[in-house]
């Protein structure tokens, strides 16, 4: 049961991506790049011991991550935007 519901979620998503692609390709094209990312992401993570040893700035790192991507493009956007 959980297989098959597991299926219909990733045909939805797949499904969702296909409109994306027709519609906004940048953004169908960033979330393959996500995706991408978490499925080497996860294997690695586990090998690399999982959530035994996990330190206390691990869980707050992807929004540390997010919050300098968009500092960093705010930076380049401010001086790009100066003509």
């Amino acid at each position: 049961m959980a297989a098959s519901l597991l299926t219909l979620l990733a045909l939805g998503c797949f499904l969702l991506w296909i409109f994306q692609w027709q519609r906004r390709p940048q953004l169908a094209v960033g979330i393959a790049i996500g995706v991408l990312l978490g499925a080497i992401g996860v294997p690695l993570a586990r090998a690399l011991g999982g959530t035994q040893h996990l330190p206390i700035w691990g869980p707050a790192l992807p929004f540390a991550l997010i919050a300098i991507s968009l500092f960093s493009f705010g930076l380049l956007a401010w001086f790009w935007g100066q003509d």
